[in-house]
């Protein structure tokens, strides 16, 4: 049986030889891809001035600081940054809220509402209501 040519059967002519690549060169050794690329240079050293003292950190680092700084100078979308950053390194966990309450918080809480009700019933001179 012969061999046809057409739609997508290119003649044998173009079919690459057993063992040969289709891309002998390849990509060149020693080129990064993004990430690569972008560790390096955020792991390159600048010098800063902090409190008038010439300080060599980071790009890293340096973002991280003024990151910060915007933040807590009130910038929204540092801060916002900030958080989201915290959240998915799982900083900000789900914290159980009745291990932040002491055992015999209803009573507290009771004693607590009676109180402002028997000063609530001073200041109108009217006496509080009773709870049967």
């Amino acid at each position: 049986m012969a061999y046809e040519t057409g739609y997508r059967r290119p003649p044998k002519s173009g079919h690459f030889k057993k063992g040969q690549s289709g891309n002998p060169k390849g990509r060149p050794r020693g080129s990064g891809n993004f990430l690569t690329l972008l560790e390096q240079e955020l792991g390159q050293s600048i010098v800063v001035n902090e409190n008038g003292k010439k300080k060599t950190i980071s790009r890293m680092q340096a973002m991280v600081k003024r990151m910060v700084a915007g933040a807590l100078q009130g910038d929204q979308k540092a801060l916002l940054t900030l958080v989201e950053i915290l959240r998915r390194t799982g900083r900000f966990e789900q914290t159980d809220i009745e291990g932040l309450l002491p055992d015999n918080y209803e009573s507290i809480l009771d004693s607590y509402v009676a109180q402002r009700q028997k000063s609530g019933a001073k200041k109108t001179g009217t006496a509080a209501p009773r709870e049967d």
